[in-house]
């Protein structure tokens, strides 16, 4: 009998440490955090870790709205094996609220605490990098959650491109990009999602941090002061794009009261800090000092058009660049011929030069050619005129404008120099034929005194 005792000891120790154990709890809640009105899905899970079936008679949920609120007779867990439920609760007001879950045992009432957390701020968005006034913006945004968050789309409330970036599933945060010109430094966004079974879609505003831009400049830079008329005048132009987004469809164009310029120049693209150099030809046409004004024209991203202006003054002198100089008038018989010099006092190249003499109904013309700066070119033109004579030279210049100056010349009253015939040719054909006479008598008479 005493021999039984300690076996007998030791069965009821183990009923007991059996009976200590009980069951274990665990549980999920998904999502962990809910929006006002959101379900939340809670999976309980009851564990028997011991050695003997436990028998479970009912789960209670309290402290919010369950479904279901309590179940009964939910039966017996054999040793090693588990029981699971899954319950939803509805999260209504902000904050954190605590539910109670009573489990009750043949032996036992186990109370399970289980937090619910309701919150009505989040997910968030912030754009954190600063935004340029009056130009495209491509900017980063960043949708932060401390859950995951499934489906997410967000949609700008303003006028941007993309109208709507697709996120996807994500937990913790995800960027995503847009361009727009801002007009306020609110921007407004709607985020659309699932939490869990829960579909939301919340609204979001954000203060930018709005910054002055830096613009697209032109750079002209005036090679001289003071031009003549009919020169051709290389005026280079910087484009330079000092903002933060490319822009496009670019013309650059000039113009001047005071004469032409060469065309427009076209330039498709220019990146953010990109530059372009160009050249312009100013030919003046009239003497005067007024301004020369280039014009950008282009397009931003959005294809807003923009322009910008610079420009300078210059003065043109009443002079031509091309001058007509050393005229001379010389007549041999009864013609008359009219040369000169033709001076390019210009810094340009002078092209297909032409001297035209003119009086009455009579033409003359003498193609002169090309003339380099500071050079000249002389001409000749043979005239049948009495009184005077019209002589004009026309010319154009590098981008085809043409031009032409005009002198009279007198030509009465002028000290001619008369071109006469030489006697000399006859006076040695006398002195030759004497010579053979002489030569011919002096050999007859040679052979009459044989």
């Amino acid at each position: 009998m005493r021999k039984s005792l300690p076996i007998i000891l030791i069965l009821l120790l183990a009923v007991e440490v059996a009976h200590a154990e009980g069951v274990s709890v665990s549980y999920q809640v998904s999502p962990e955090i809910l929006l006002p009105g959101d379900y939340a899905d809670v999976t309980l899970t009851l564990t028997n870790p011991s050695t003997s079936d436990v028998k479970v008679n009912s789960i209670v949920i309290s402290g919010a709205k369950a479904e279901p609120s309590a179940i009964y007779s939910v039966g017996t867990i054999p040793s090693g094996g588990s029981y699971t439920m899954t319950f939803s609760v509805k999260g209504e007001q902000v904050g954190r609220k605590n539910l109670q879950v009573k489990i009750s045992t043949e032996n036992e009432t186990i109370a399970q605490n289980i937090m619910l957390v309701v919150d009505d701020n989040f997910p968030s968005l912030t754009i954190s990098s600063p935004v340029y006034r009056g130009v495209v913006n491509e900017v980063e945004f960043y949708v932060s959650s401390p859950v995951e968050l499934k489906d997410v789309k967000v949609e700008a409330l303003f006028d941007a491109i993309p109208k709507t970036v697709y996120l996807g599933d994500f937990s913790g945060g995800k960027e995503g990009k847009i361009k727009f010109i801002p007009n306020s430094d609110k921007l407004k966004f709607k985020i659309s999602f699932y939490n869990g079974r829960n579909y939301h879609e919340v609204e979001k505003e954000v203060t930018l941090r709005l910054v002055n831009p830096q613009n697209v400049v032109l750079n002209v830079t005036s090679p001289y002061k003071t031009l003549f008329i009919g020169d051709a005048i290389p005026i280079p132009v910087e484009v330079t794009n000092l903002r933060s987004d490319a822009i496009y469809d670019i013309t650059v164009s000039a113009e001047s009261p005071l004469g032409s310029l060469s065309s427009p120049v076209s330039i498709a693209k220019l990146e953010s800090g990109e530059s372009k150099t160009l050249s312009f030809i100013f030919s003046p046409s009239k003497a005067g000092e007024g301004e020369v004004v280039f014009r950008v024209d282009y397009k931003d991203e959005l294809g807003n058009e923009m322009s910008v202006e610079r420009k300078f003054t210059i003065e043109v002198l009443d002079s031509y660049a091309v001058m007509l100089t050393n005229i001379n008038v010389e007549r041999e018989g009864l013609k008359y011929s009219v040369s000169g010099d033709v001076s390019n006092n210009g810094r340009s190249e002078v092209y297909n030069a032409y001297a035209i003499g003119e009086c009455g109904g009579f033409r003359t013309a003498y193609f002169i050619g090309n003339i380099d700066p500071s050079d000249f070119q002389s001409f000749e033109l043979p005239v049948e005129c009495n009184e005077s004579v019209k002589v004009t030279v026309q010319w154009s210049n590098e981008i085809g404008e043409n031009f032409a100056i005009s002198e009279i010349v007198e030509l009465k009253g002028k000290s001619f120099v008369e071109v006469e015939e030489n006697p000399m040719p006859t006076y040695i054909s006398i002195a030759v034929a004497v010579v053979i006479l002489a030569i011919v008598g002096f050999i007859i008479y040679r052979q009459i005194r044989k």
